[in-house]
């Protein structure tokens, strides 16, 4: 179940930036000769009125769209070579920045749709010094020594101040208010003065205009980081050996959608998308990032660099990349399965 989510996760991600692709190309008048979903082996096509085969291969780890006349120059105004600079670039650049849109986009609807966990000053479970107390499930904190609470944190912060001296919590149970008096024990494990109960969680929902700037905040912050990591990666080697193919990644989503539940499920595709929309800008052949560069340089000549030279460069990288997946694919498998 878990490693359906993830595989599926995965190939919609692929599929929304290869969409980016799809209809920027369409946008901008360039013919798409095939949207492919996969990679290898062919399993199911289907081909458009426009004449765009839709394709299904093997391997989850990719996709692609194919651009008629890209690596060449065809003489036909469909070609995507035949196109202005500025319209390839949004073509090519669509890809990522459709990843980065539905990172917001899937922030937004978690926050604003789906709702995010918080805790609350209320109880959901009771251990036996509190519940020789008096405390019950489903108490509604509303002092503390006569302070009103105003959260979960300033709650569990003044019980442990208040180390072994007795408190007096005043708590609504039902529709009737009461006060229950605890003393807090000490607890060696964390390290904190407590007195044996768990707060409630409850799904909070916030307005869509509240949500829309904090997800774009949240996402810039993930891009960040993103680019922080990579930098270490390529300029210090850190994190080298936490690098994952597609293997590992499906089984770390999975991991976490098990113990986490539709709440990290959600955090992660918006994470994951960011990761592809960042990894694919960069200047690395066979990525789009590369693309761009040819573009940035073919605007600044007013010519572009010999088609055969860039397609072989494309082609070169493409599978440098191919035999990097197959190297992480190996030893996530050594790692996580042996």
């Amino acid at each position: 179940m878990y490693v359906i989510l993830a595989l599926l996760m995965l190939s919609l991600l692929i599929m929304v930036h290869e969409a980016g692709h799809f209809f920027a190309a369409r946008a901008c008048g360039i013919d798409v000769q095939e949207f492919s979903i996969g990679m290898g082996t062919l399993l199911l096509k289907h081909k458009s009125k426009k004449g765009t085969q839709f394709s299904l291969r093997l391997l989850p780890i990719g996709g692609y769209c194919q651009f008629y006349g890209e690596d060449q120059d065809v003489p036909d105004a469909r070609a995507f070579n035949q196109q202005p600079v500025w319209k390839r670039a949004i073509t090519v650049a669509s890809g990522p920045l459709m990843n980065f849109a539905v990172a917001i986009l899937t922030i937004v609807i978690y926050m604003s749709a789906v709702g995010f966990l918080t805790t609350v000053p209320r109880v959901a479970q009771v251990e036996p010094n509190a519940a020789q107390a008096g405390l019950l499930p489903d108490d509604v904190f509303l002092t503390i020594n006569g302070q009103e609470i105003t959260g979960t944190q300033m709650l569990a912060q003044t019980i442990a101040e208040a180390e072994n001296t007795p408190v007096t919590l005043g708590i609504l149970r039902g529709e009737e208010e009461m006060e229950v008096v605890v003393s807090p024990f000490y607890d060696e494990e964390l390290n904190r003065y407590r007195i044996g109960f768990s707060f409630a969680q409850e799904r909070l929902r916030l307005p869509l205009m509240q949500t829309i700037p904090f997800s774009i905040s949240y996402n810039v912050e993930s891009i960040r980081m993103v680019a922080d990591t990579l930098k270490n990666l390529i300029f210090k080697g850190e994190g080298a050996n936490d690098v994952t193919g597609p293997v590992g990644t499906v089984y770390v989503i999975k991991n976490m959608t098990q113990k986490g539940g539709l709440d990290v499920y959600l955090e992660m595709i918006a994470l994951i998308s960011v990761n592809l929309g960042v990894v694919n800008l960069l200047p690395i052949p066979g990525l789009d990032g590369s693309r761009l560069l040819f573009l940035l340089v073919e605007a600044i000549r007013k010519k572009p660099i010999k088609r055969e030279v860039e397609g072989a460069i494309h082609m070169a990288g493409y599978v440098i990349l191919m035999g990097l997946m197959i190297v992480l694919t190996y030893k996530d498998i050594m790692n996580f399965f042996f």
